[in-house]
């Protein structure tokens, strides 16, 4: 974990890309799909990441006819103690200078479900490994493939991040669901992409109505220490989420989320 620990220089960063594939299915028969995709950067401490800027873009062609006029994008900022939600169309009832939602953060920085920003997550997901082999070029450099599979109680056990998006731990069958991974590291080991996959299962089913939906993962990294700047929204543009001009209006729908182990994708 040394070269991963060398890159927390105050300031600086890495970009990130992802896309997330969800396929339901009942009676082995696909019923739905969600698809999204992320992009954004992470700013690095000298402990590890402390604040992330990301954009969620919901495929249009998974939104429903009547609301496809709605801006697909959700903004997200997460800081130390708070994260900023960001969403034009749904905050049309407010002053048109106000586009930020800000909410208490116990301490989450990234939405991604395996964070390999994180050295004990890093540490964990390779203790798995069972393949190494030559991985190719990926962003113009030669790379190193690792292999793997974890469960999910293994990585609620490693990763920080894992735990603030589940709250309590996987249990039962949860528990033991299985993640394959695929992890490209270049020669300075900074990790260049991360492939995911895991199937969700009913457990009291039987045959293929066991089946309830898989989810692929794909993420790329660019920009190891590059300077990277994440601040709060102007303050005038924000508006807290105990705000009482907020309590007579819906909630805009947080970003959907496929995390494994809640049996769900989750908001």
């Amino acid at each position: 974990m040394t070269a991963l620990k060398s890159r927390f220089v105050p300031g600086h960063g890495v970009g990130f890309r992802e896309k997330v594939t969800t396929r339901y299915f009942s009676d082995g028969r696909r019923v739905g799909i969600d698809r999204y995709r992320l992009r954004g950067v992470y700013r690095f401490g000298r402990s590890g990441v402390v604040a992330s800027r990301t954009v969620h873009r919901t495929d249009p062609r998974d939104i429903p006819r009547a609301v496809r006029d709605v801006d697909p994008e959700m903004r997200l900022i997460l800081l130390r103690g708070a994260m900023y939600l960001g969403t034009r169309d749904l905050l049309s009832f407010l002053p048109g200078h106000v586009h930020w939602i800000r909410l208490d953060n116990p301490g989450l920085f990234s939405v991604q479900t395996i964070n390999v920003l994180e050295p004990a997550t890093l540490r964990g997901l390779l203790a798995t490994a069972r393949r190494v082999e030559p991985g190719g070029e990926v962003g113009g450099a030669p790379t190193t493939v690792y292999r793997g599979t974890i469960t999910a109680r293994r990585l609620y056990a490693v990763s920080r991040t894992y735990r603030e998006m589940t709250g309590g731990g996987p249990r039962g069958p949860a528990g033991r669901l299985a993640i394959a991974w695929s992890l490209w590291q270049d020669a300075g080991r900074n990790t260049r992409r991360l492939a995911v996959s895991f199937a969700e299962m009913r457990p009291w089913a039987r045959g293929w109505d066991r089946l309830s939906a898989i989810t692929t993962s794909t993420a790329t990294f660019r920009g190891w220490g590059s300077r990277v700047r994440v601040k709060a929204p102007p303050a005038r543009s924000v508006i807290d989420l105990s705000d009482p001009a907020l309590a007579a209006q819906p909630m805009p729908e947080l970003p959907r989320l496929s995390v494994p182990g809640l049996g769900r994708s989750t908001r």
